[in-house]
């Protein structure tokens, strides 16, 4: 095994240098990482207790580095290594210089020769006395075998004083300007520059039921000027919040850590606008599926967490509530106990109203006991509910208890729909309820969804539609919901980017989503991650919007143009020129140029596709939640001198140690990938002269 340093800085400090290694196939070796200690409140992947002016600073386990887009070992919890300023990491690979190079390893991806991308997550985990080093990033490039990592986050330490009787549950952090601080970033290994598709915050999580007031909490940021300042939403496990911004501007250096003590928590008096408020909620089934690998018992059983659900009911009120894994128990519970409540819905496997009795008293399994529903509640004194139905999702929409051949489960899905008029303002709207699979059927389940809408909305009424997607926000298989309509999440004049699937308190994912059209506009999305009574009332969190409660889709749909940049080359940076229109004002912008996402009006991308045409798409949604869209095909230039000539490449097998030659006359555009599907082969491209032009 050959061996040689590797000296990771959390400051540029200088290290020794050792000799260039460039093997020619395939070997192990082992990469000493120094972390040289500052002289000053410097940062990295764990803190130690402040010391004087400097918090010294170790290596973790779990930490693993990416050099020349190949992963390390990781740090196991029992190494040596961790809790020290030195590290081996080995890797396996053709590694040649120029050493191109990132922490952490697991977020790096698109690795071409001197660029990559990386992804800062939007939500990272409250550590106690440090920060979750996940979202630290670290990059750097050179000749030497002696690596040099470079910082590219800034660290603020958030203390919140007070007495509240809850505890914290999260803390968001927004920057007030054009800065983002998470998702899709680019890198030439000597800085990060945001890519399409960031975004302006990132949420940090408390572990279990909360951490107290007067504890300190990190938020790793990029180093860049929040020439705007930035905000501070607290949330406590009571469901209160308090916000706070610092309107200056605020220059974050790489790799140092800020102090920031707010005033005394004191939860702003919560206020929801006069309006039509629509929640989703999946109520988790009664019954515990999973009793013997993973019982619902304790405060997971419904017996003991329907009280806390009730409270949450009596204290919102919603005129509507699209329920998930509703069983006939839950209905009947929340009935019981909400007071005023109305329902439609249906069994999923019998098709039978949720509520109807059965001959054998829920004794036997498959009788109505057990059956889960996606049933719609709604309040009697607001809502007129003028005609409704159920579709399955399966090949056959009408036969209960059928299913797409893609779940495996064989559990049958199903979406609720009804035409329900408003009577405060006397206004009719579409109003869908939906549970999608976990399987590979969900594209065809959501054009299922669009279709039943088309055909069941006969009306043209603004359409609401609820559910459990178990499709994470930005999920491709979205995209024709998205274009189709408005997410409040996205389009509220108040709103919030929490998850909203926590199993118990333990995750993180934002899978249930409300979407609307037609709709003159939607004052409040808020998800409401409080527990009540001290008790999580399922294992999702519920969601609602509060809309115009004129409803109406009266008003005209935005026109949509932009301008595409003049002969653009693959891999040029081009800026897409936004000309829509709409009386109401364009509120928002969601572009599609062939893969690369944004949310910008006018987005800057690197073009990166190598087709000769690629599909650009604008969707803008307006002021008054009216959305449309336009679609314009770009030419990319794929001349001769933007190709590289791969005469021939070598192909190395690592278990036999033989070398095999591949010969290509074609004529291969920069950009292209090729691909070897044994994991025991590395692919090395040549150009014409036999110099090495990239590694796969």
């Amino acid at each position: 095994m050959k061996k040689f340093s590797l000296f990771a800085l959390v400051l540029l400090v200088a290290c020794t240098q050792e000799p260039i290694i460039e093997p020619a196939v395939p070997e192990t070796f082992s990469f000493e990482a120094n972390i040289c200690q500052p002289s000053d409140d410097a940062t990295k992947t764990v803190l130690g207790a402040k010391n004087g002016s400097s918090y010294p600073n170790y290596w973790a386990a779990g930490d693993a580095i990416s050099v020349n887009g190949v992963t390390s070992s990781a740090l196991e919890a029992g190494s040596e290594y961790v809790g020290t300023s030195k590290a081996v990491f080995t890797i396996t690979g053709v590694i040649n210089a120029p050493f191109n190079y990132a922490y952490p390893a697991a977020f790096v991806s698109n690795y071409n020769s001197g660029s990559a991308r990386i992804t800062l997550p939007a939500t990272q985990n409250m550590q106690s006395d440090t920060y979750d080093a996940s979202a630290f990033v670290m990059v750097g490039s050179g000749s030497s075998g002696a690596l040099t990592f470079n910082p590219m986050m800034a660290a603020i330490k958030l203390t919140v004083p007070g007495t509240y009787d809850a505890k914290i549950s999260s803390m968001m952090f927004e920057s007030l300007g054009s800065e983002k601080v998470s998702g899709p970033f680019n890198t030439d290994f000597s800085s990060i520059t945001a890519a399409s598709g960031a975004t302006s915050r990132v949420v940090v999580y408390a572990p279990g039921d909360g951490v107290a007031f007067g504890n300190s909490m990190y938020v790793l940021i990029p180093a860049q000027t929040y020439a705007s300042g930035m905000r501070f939403t607290v949330r406590a496990t009571d469901g209160t919040q308090m916000t706070f911004s610092t309107n200056s501007s605020f220059n974050a250096l790489a790799a140092k850590v800020y102090t920031l003590t707010s005033n005394a928590y004191s939860p702003a008096p919560e206020t929801i606008p006069d309006g039509l408020m629509v929640m989703s909620s999946n109520v988790r089934f009664a019954s515990a599926r999973d009793k013997d690998s993973n019982p619902d018992t304790g405060d997971r059983d419904w017996t003991n967490r329907k009280s806390a659900y009730y409270d949450m009911v009596n204290y919102y009120r919603p005129a509507v509530i699209g329920l998930q894994e509703a069983q006939k128990e839950q209905v009947q519970d929340i009935k019981n106990n909400c007071s005023g409540y109305g329902h439609y819905g249906l069994g999923r496997k019998n098709g039978k109203d949720i509520l109807a009795n059965d001959s054998y008293g829920g004794l036997i399994p498959g009788t109505q006991a057990g059956e889960e529903s996606s049933t719609i509640l709604y309040r009697t004194d607001l809502i007129t509910l003028n005609s409704s139905g159920t579709f399955w999702h399966s090949t056959t929409p009408n036969t209960a208890g059928s299913y797409y051949s893609a779940m495996t489960d064989h559990v049958p899905q199903t979406s609720t729909w009804a035409i329900m008029t408003y009577k405060p303002t006397n206004k009719q709207f579409f109003m869908l309820n939906t549970h999608l699979s976990l399987y590979a059927s969900r594209p065809d389940e959501i054009a299922q969804i669009m279709s039943t809408v088309n055909s069941k909305n006969t009306g043209n009424l603004p359409v609401i539609m609820t559910g459990d997607w178990n499709l994470m926000e930005g999920d491709s298989w979205l995209d024709p919901i998205e274009a189709a309509y408005s997410n409040a999440r996205h389009t509220a004049q108040t709103t919030d980017h929490y998850g909203t699937y926590h199993w118990w308190g333990t995750q993180s994912k934002l899978i249930d989503h409300i979407y609307y059209s037609g709709i003159g506009d939607c004052y409040l999305f808020r998800t409401d991650n409080r527990k009540w009574n001290d008790k999580y009332i399922s294992d999702h969190y519920p969601v609602f919007a509060v809309f115009d409660p004129n409803l109406g889709n009266s008003q005209s749909v935005p026109t949509v143009d932009f301008d595409l940049p003049a002969e653009p080359q693959i891999d040029e940076t081009v800026t897409f020129t936004d000309h829509s229109y709409s009386p109401a004002g364009i509120a928002y912008w969601e572009w599609d140029i062939d893969g690369i996402r944004s949310n910008e009006q006018n987005p800057t991308v690197t073009l990166q596709s190598v087709k000769d045409q690629a599909e650009v798409r604008l969707i803008v949604t307006d002021n008054n939640g009216q959305r449309a869209s336009a679609t314009k095909l770009i030419t990319v230039d794929s001349s001769d001198d933007h190709k590289l000539t791969a005469a021939w490449s070598r192909i190395y097998d690592s278990s036999t140690e033989a070398t095999a030659y591949w010969t290509s006359p074609a004529v291969t555009r920069a950009g292209d990938r090729i691909y070897v599907s044994s994991s025991g082969y590395h692919l090395v491209a040549y150009n014409a002269s036999g110099t090495q032009q990239s590694v796969h």
